[in-house]
């Protein structure tokens, strides 16, 4: 991949399309070409904004036709595009898909009209995550892929992710995985994997470490780790490093009952 490439080139990579050798060559030139990797940047975050956003209107057919005409999507994509979807939507998917006030269309990584991130505030990673459970919950606990294998969810995973998905039980001590999300938070790529229990919902969040500054914690013998543990709104959540990973656990159980479950898939 040269310098001077389209935003289409980076597309395969942000949305996890790519191969594993394509994605080293990628990533390989990204730490070369800090311009190249600042597109690869808004890249991301547009796709977090779309997965917030790109499901919630339906455009009328003619703001379909003239956004395809703009941007050459063929009939094909504009049909895949309004019909039944799976997982994130695609931005050339919302492009067809999205309309009312989420008309206009994009240019260059694009500005579409009435459409803009959530305002943001300083905050910490341990809010960052709380905020992204309650998300979760209100959205009907939607994941991109449901699965309750763990090996199938890590094959689903494979390049999607910029590491690679540390083994993790597929049930705990009474949560049982449920599906998987791949997000965008903290200016990075990272897994969201989703369990349910009888008395509750829990999502463990798994990415690179480098960068995120968390509170240090104290030594669980069981976890082998430092581990803190936050509340907030009747939200528990447990963090810890291992290795270059960082290790976020989020649930609606308390914190006794949380760190059994951690313990039982990763210690």
């Amino acid at each position: 991949m040269k310098t001077g490439k389209t935003m289409s080139d980076l597309e395969p990579y942000v949305d996890g399309e790519c191969s594993l050798e394509e994605r080293l060559q990628i990533e390989a030139q990204l730490k070369r070409d800090a311009e190249l990797a600042k597109s690869a940047g808004q890249l991301e975050k547009l796709n977090g904004m779309l997965r917030e956003h790109g499901e919630e209107v339906a455009a009328p057919a003619s703001l379909r036709s003239s956004i395809a005409e703009k941007y050459g999507i063929t009939e094909s994509e504009t049909k895949r595009a309004n019909g039944p979807r799976l997982g994130m939507p695609g931005r050339r998917s919302f492009l067809i898909g999205a309309g009312g006030t989420l008309a206009a269309g994009v240019a260059g990584l694009g500005v579409i009209s009435n459409f803009s991130a959530p305002a943001t505030r300083p905050e910490s990673a341990v809010e960052t995550f709380f905020h992204d459970f309650e998300t979760y919950l209100a959205k009907d606990k939607a994941t991109d892929i449901s699965e309750t294998s763990m090996v199938r969810l890590a094959q689903w995973f494979g390049s999607r992710l910029p590491f690679q998905l540390p083994p993790v039980g597929s049930s705990g001590q009474g949560a049982s995985l449920v599906g998987g999300r791949l997000c965008w938070l903290l200016e990075r790529r990272l897994a969201s994997l989703s369990y349910e229990g009888q008395d509750g919902s829990m999502v463990l969040y798994i990415m690179k470490a480098d960068g995120i500054t968390v509170p240090d914690g104290k030594k669980d013998q069981a976890l082998g780790r430092n581990v803190s543990w936050h509340r907030s709104a009747g939200n528990t959540s447990l963090v810890w490093r291992s290795n270059e990973l960082l290790y976020v656990m989020v649930s609606q159980f308390e914190v006794r009952r949380l760190m059994s479950e951690a313990r039982a898939l990763v210690g």
